[in-house]
């Protein structure tokens, strides 16, 4: 494969929406197009119209990633990737996302800097910048950036059949997140935060686990007891010599109800009478009611 430094991949697709014709042009680029001294990730698109006449004419551009991912799913690792660096680092990773963090919703700051719910409550927790770059990595994001982008690299290589090539050395790009031995004394100072946030971490994992193998337990183990109790039920009315194809029990009111249905032969208030009064309660659940309709 040929090698380059500007990794560009280009695809159409026409399709067809409310009877119109379209016609979307995606192009998937990995470069450094506005001499940055850095290569940037980012998918755009030129969606265009047909018109009557046959021509197609522009109608809208530029990220459509809703669009995009509409006609080409396979894309997202590329849109969620749009505007970081080849390391995969977000845009200003600290200081737009120390600010999404104390700033903006939930919801912007994980999406800006693709993280879980559990990294955003541990990130929240930072005080200052500083020690918010130093989360990012103890904390393993700037590590799984790096693999997102290794992956999407990967994928854009197949693509286009060429191999990228960084066109400037690591200690000549700008715009890199990079932790400092000097900032790395400063935060080992402060190293019990880290560690609380680590034992929250833990714990807040084993406890979301916790909770779930309880509620599967738990509502196991409430299907099993209705279903226990429909059958003790079910078997009394069968042993008494009654037919049960009239007779419904409602296990959320605990209550059995003879000739439910107006289309079945019905029990008679003899038959029902002498059930209820001779029925071993014992073997049914505890508070059952009857009624007869």
């Amino acid at each position: 494969m040929t090698t380059t430094n500007r990794l560009c991949y280009t695809v159409s697709k026409r399709y067809i929406q409310a009877g119109t014709t379209f016609e979307i042009n995606v192009k998937i680029l990995l470069a450094d197009d506005c001499k940055n001294n850095i290569c940037d990730w980012s998918i755009t698109a030129d969606i265009y119209e047909q018109r009557k006449n046959g021509r197609f004419i522009w109608c809208a551009g530029g990220c459509c990633h809703e669009e995009i991912l509409k006609r080409f799913p396979q894309f997202k690792m590329f849109v969620d990737l749009h505007l970081s660096n080849h390391y995969g680092a977000p845009m200003y990773p600290v200081e737009n996302g120390f600010y999404h963090i104390t700033n903006s919703s939930k919801e912007t700051a994980i999406n800006y800097l693709r993280i879980t719910e559990t990294e955003y409550n541990l990130l929240h927790q930072a005080e200052d910048k500083q020690y918010f770059k130093y989360l990012l990595y103890m904390l393993g994001i700037v590590e799984r950036w790096k693999r997102e982008s290794n992956e999407a690299l990967k994928k854009l290589e197949e693509l286009t059949g060429q191999t990228w090539e960084n066109p400037y050395k690591p200690e000549n790009e700008r715009f890199t997140l990079k932790l400092t031995d000097e900032g790395r004394t400063t935060i080992t100072n402060r190293i019990n935060m880290v560690i609380i946030a680590l034992k929250l971490y833990k714990r807040e994992k084993r406890k979301a686990y916790e909770k779930k193998r309880a509620e599967i337990i738990n509502d196991c183990k409430k299907k099993q007891q209705k279903a226990e109790n429909e059958k003790r039920v079910m078997l009394a009315v069968l042993d008494a010599g009654l037919s049960v194809n009239n007779v419904i029990y409602y296990d959320h009111s605990n209550e059995l109800v003879f000739n439910w249905k107006d289309y079945e032969i019905k029990v008679t208030e003899n038959d029902f009478n002498k059930f209820v009064s001779s029925v071993n309660r014992s073997l049914l659940p505890a508070g059952i009611t009857f009624k007869m309709k």
